[in-house]
């Protein structure tokens, strides 16, 4: 495990970890996918470099207070599926990185899942509506 601490952050990575040992219950590996594969450092911060598949929780006062696999790194935020809801949120850059602050201890749990979701689609451009074309008199 790697510790980062200084002033207000105080975070810890555990490497390599897996699904069984993230402090959740209910919850699978087959759940949990990712869209990008690129890391990211949080907006105006050095350290930690954090992958989509990272799974990231939230502790003030010995209590957990949220836990969010990382999604994908985009442009306008950062996109985290919420392990309570299974909802997935756009967390803009700055309310992202105040979270490092905030919160007592950070935990990042380290890839996690490198799973991205399958799809299996063909086109079928037969089913395409379309006006009929009339004729002006």
């Amino acid at each position: 495990m790697q510790r980062i601490q200084d002033g207000r952050r105080d975070i810890m990575v555990h490497g390599s970890a897996s699904v069984d040992e993230l402090p959740i219950d209910g919850l699978s590996a087959e759940q949990l996918t990712v869209a990008g594969t690129e890391p990211f450092v949080p907006a105006n911060m050095d350290d930690p470099k954090i992958y989509p598949g990272d799974v990231i929780l939230g502790v003030t006062d010995g209590e957990i207070t949220f836990g969010e696999l990382i999604y994908n790194d985009i442009d306008e935020g950062v996109l985290v599926v919420d392990l309570d809801t299974g909802v997935v949120e756009l967390i803009p850059h700055a309310r992202f990185t105040k979270r490092f602050f905030q919160e007592d201890e950070i935990h990042i749990y380290d890839d996690i899942t490198r799973e991205a979701p399958s799809w299996d689609i063909e086109f079928d451009e037969s089913v395409i509506e379309r006006p009929e074309i009339s004729r002006a008199r």
